[in-house]
This record gives C-alpha cells, structure tokens and sequence, in this order.
C-alpha cells in the first residue's frame, strides 16, 4: 500500500509537471568574446523561463547550442547541470567559431548573391526531480547582404590622361563575381573604352590588388595584352580574384572595427603611348568600398520570425546602409555598437 501510494504521488507529480507548462527559451543574446588568429568566441546569455519552479521545486538544465552560417555548421557549445531558481533563469554559454571556416563561408556568401542566413539553435532541456523535459522549440535566424561590386556598375562617363592628353574615354563599368570556391573569389570586371586618338595605345601589361582592412589578399596579372586600336571602341576585361587563404587574416581586423570593413581594388594598366611606355593607375576600375555585416545582430531579438519579416528587414539595413556609405568618406572611423571584442595574437 505504502509503494503504491507513493508511485501514485510520483506519477501525480509528473503530470503536474508535464501539464503545467514546459520551459521556455524567452531570449538570446549574443556577443564576440576574444579573438585570436585561430579562433572566435562567441558568447552567449539565454533566458529561460521557468513557470514550474514554484512547484516543482529546484531544477537544473543541460543546455547545448549551435550556430550556422548558410547551412555550415560553425560553432557549438555545451554546458551541463546549470541550476535553475526562481521564474527566470539567465545562463551563459561560450561557443567558439574556427576561423578556418572563413574561406567556406565567404565562398558559400558570395554564390549566394552576398548573402548570408545565419541560424541560432539553443536546445535547453530542463531536469525536475529526475523527469526531463525539453523547452519549446527556440530558432532564431538573421539574414545579412552586402554589395560589394556596386560601385563599378555604372555609365558615367570617365578619362583616362596620360602626360595631360586623354587616351581612353570610358562610358560603361560593370563587374561580377565568378565561381568562388574555399580557395578562390574571382572578380571579372569590364569597361565600355574609346581611343579618341589618332595613334593605337598598346596596353602591355594589366595588374590588380585587392585589399581588405588594408590587408593585401589578392594580387597579380589581370589580362592579357592587347591594343586599342584609333578611334574605336570595344570592352576592356580585367579580371582579379581573392586570395581565401588570406580572410582568416581579415576576419580578426572585421570584428576588431565592430563588423565594417573596406573593399579596396586597385587595377594598374601598363600603355606605351608615342613611344613612351607608362604605368598609369585605371581609376575608372578601381574603387573602395565600405561594408558591414553585423552577423551576430544588434537589432533585439525577435523569435521565430518570418522568412517574409527577416527579408524586408534585411532590405531595409540594406537600404540604410547604402544612404549612409554614400555620405561617408571610405576611410572614416565610425561609432561603436558596444560590442565587446577581446583581440589577443
């Protein structure tokens, strides 16, 4: 009799328990911890909801978390057997990002239009006096886009001078990537070009470099030689590509400027012109860029949002980002969010 009323207050309790409410996942915040040459933390608070406790008496909770950018896997972490008290409980997990999966990602960002879904995936399951239960289903995921080769696409009309004569008049850009892969982000660019003189120029040798942060992360021969000939006109290609090896380098330096970077690329032409040959810089290829990605998010969190919400405020950081990259110099220090980023070599 003893056994069986004590089975009956067990299972009594259990399905108070079970009946009375699950945990839930109210809120995730995230923030880069140290950043080392190898590796990134990320840091991360989530608070649970406990509505049992009163109850149920104290719990503790096992809690596991992922985070993915387009689909790859780049960090997890774990923490077991965090105590629980009161109605709400805030637990910090510390996950850590390698950076040898800078390459894959920015590959993956590129072919994909620049964009990234970054996914955040926390699984909390919570133990009442030996009966687990998993907190509702938390998923939060946040759409970042960049446009990196809008400045070449463009019908403005530009000069080439060589010694205070025009050799070249350009009256279309245009560029986009190729195929990148983990190793490799192509950069094919053209220009619409008119010799207005009455002598060929000869374009012997054409050269780029791409800079991200100032860091040097592709370099090299960006076409073949050829010859424009007097009064014509035809398209000019140069192509330059990336270096992935090098992003990992770049990574530290973006979260160090709290997520903003600038695209720098350069393309030098080589003329030989009435018998004097020189090398002249093609500005009308050449450009910077600011961009920022603010992967991690700094907007609050909202919880299981539509793909349709996530899309149109994506558009609209786009939108604002645009208006304010056309009004700041390239190479201005901008505010901080706050973040707090720990570099360490």
């Amino acid at each position: 009799m003893v056994l069986l009323v004590a089975a009956l207050l067990v299972t009594t309790a259990a399905y108070g328990v079970l009946t009375g409410g699950r945990p839930q996942v109210e809120s995730v915040d995230n923030d880069w911890g140290t950043v080392t040459t190898d590796r990134t933390e990320i840091e991360t608070q989530l608070t649970v909801a406990n509505p049992l406790l009163p109850r149920a008496g104290d719990a503790v909770a096992d809690v596991s978390y992922t985070v993915s950018m387009n689909d790859i896997e780049v960090a997890t972490g774990e923490t077991t057997n965090v105590s629980l008290g009161g109605d709400e409980r805030t637990v910090t997990v510390t996950t850590w990002f390698d950076n040898g999966e800078i390459p894959t990602w920015w590959a993956g960002h590129v072919n994909r239009n620049e964009t990234t879904t970054v996914r955040i995936d926390p699984d909390v399951v919570v133990d009442y006096a030996g009966i687990r239960l998993p907190a509702e289903e938390w998923t939060r995921t946040r759409t970042v886009h960049t446009d990196l080769l809008e400045p070449l696409e463009t019908n403005e009309s530009q000069r080439l001078q060589v010694a205070n004569q025009t050799v070249l008049v350009v009256t279309e850009t245009n560029a986009r990537w190729g195929n990148a892969t983990v190793t490799r982000t192509p950069i094919d660019a053209s220009a619409t070009v008119t010799n207005p003189t009455p002598l060929p120029v000869p374009i012997t040798e054409l050269r780029y470099t791409v800079r991200l942060n100032g860091i040097v992360v592709g370099q090299g021969s960006a076409g073949q030689q050829t010859v424009l000939q007097p009064d014509s006109t035809r398209t000019l290609e140069a192509t330059a590509a990336i270096n992935n090896s090098k992003l990992d380098e770049w990574w530290v330096t973006h979260l160090r400027n709290d997520e903003r970077s600038t695209l720098t690329v350069q393309f030098n032409a080589t003329l030989a012109y009435g018998d004097v040959e020189r090398t002249v810089p093609l500005e009308f290829l050449s450009y910077q860029r600011p961009f920022e990605t603010d992967l991690l998010g700094a907007e609050p969190e909202r919880m299981n949002e539509s793909a349709g919400d996530q899309t149109e405020r994506a558009r609209e950081q786009l939108s604002r980002q645009r208006r304010s990259q056309r009004t700041e110099d390239a190479t201005a220090g901008h505010s901080s969010h706050g973040r707090r980023v720990r570099v360490q070599n």
